[in-house]
């Protein structure tokens, strides 16, 4: 039975009709009730979200400049080649050389 001539059966048949209009009806109020679950499952999800940020806020600052630091480490090691240190202070140490 194809598309057009099942259209022309569920139309005529008030039973039919009656059967498919109930499906339809029951998988419109499923697809709204998943969407809505779908909705209130994302919104409790980003809450938690929010709520770990801001207790880990003081980590994810020290994490964020200890990433800076490094990322300027390896570009000092980068940019420096054996042998080139005439002595003086050195730029990552605080204390130089007075020791």
């Amino acid at each position: 039975m194809g598309e057009e001539e099942l259209a022309a059966f569920i139309t005529a048949d008030p039973l039919a009709w009656r059967i498919w209009m109930s499906g339809y009806e029951t998988g419109l109020a499923q697809g709204h009730h998943d969407e809505k679950t779908g909705m209130d499952s994302l919104a409790d999800l980003t809450a938690r979200r929010q709520l770990i940020l801001q207790d880990c806020e003081r980590h994810i600052r020290a994490e964020l400049a200890n990433t800076f630091t490094m990322a300027e480490v390896r570009r000092a090691r980068a940019s420096t080649v054996s042998g080139s240190y005439r002595g003086g202070p050195v730029p990552w140490d605080s204390k130089g050389t007075d020791e």
